[in-house]
């Protein structure tokens, strides 16, 4: 395992030449550690840490190293819209910050690479605009944790299996549309699981939903109680 720093303040210890591949180079410290009794790993002080390091590296280890199982990308959002490698075999990505992901830059982020990508967690606020084209209708399970009025939007236009939001706005007609549409196969033929949270502030008349569906008494012989999320 490689671990990055942007903080060279190892007393004792110069920075060294490093070269990645064939035509970059920086200077940092390259250490071992091992937090714990089994595993070891290089970590890597460099003065700046930027979307160039990043890319330079993980070519180098690319080339090092051909991995095949699928792996998970954690990505910043303020990093999406640099320069970055194109990371294969991508089956999960991250998303996270405290700056607002604009669904524009996301489209442009997944638009070139990751076929394999079958999950997508965004824990930062999201802005913009779910249309027909949007790449992220093309997810099979997804969980937002700060949706804002994408939520309902995204929700309207889901095709995949598995939907978490936290902090969801949404109206008793836009929901009570939703589960219409579910229950009678008039969309959402690969829903398996809907899970969503309001903000603590928002009020949601879950009665007036209650009171415009066909509902009956829970039959434990009908359906399982508790529901196994598989995000594969």
């Amino acid at each position: 395992m490689i671990a990055l720093d942007d903080k060279t303040d190892l007393i004792g210890i110069k920075p060294v030449e490093l070269k990645m591949g064939d035509d970059f180079k920086t200077r940092g410290i390259v250490t071992t550690m091992q937090p714990t009794l089994e595993q070891y790993f290089c970590f890597i002080q460099l003065s700046k840490l930027d979307a160039k390091v990043t890319k330079a590296l993980y070519e180098h280890v690319k080339s090092l190293f051909w991995y095949t199982v699928p792996c998970g990308l954690q990505v910043d959002v303020n990093s999406l819209t640099e320069e970055l490698p194109k990371y294969e075999n991508v089956s999960k990505i991250l998303v996270e910050g405290k700056s607002v992901l604009e669904l524009n830059d996301l489209d442009t982020f997944l638009s070139p690479y990751y076929p394999n990508l079958s999950t997508l967690m965004v824990n930062s606020p999201i802005n913009g605009e779910v249309n027909d084209s949007s790449k992220i209708l093309e997810i099979s399970n997804i969980h937002l944790s700060k949706p804002g009025s994408v939520g309902a939007s995204l929700l309207s236009k889901f095709t995949g299996r598995n939907i978490v939001f936290s902090h969801l706005v949404i109206t008793e007609k836009e929901l009570n549309l939703f589960i219409r549409k579910w229950m009678n196969s008039e969309g959402y033929q690969n829903l398996e699981m809907v899970y969503f949270s309001a903000p603590p502030d928002y009020n949601l008349n879950t009665a007036l939903i209650i009171d415009q569906l066909e509902t009956e008494e829970f039959d434990p012989t009908k359906r399982p109680q508790w529901y196994q999320i598989d995000f594969k």
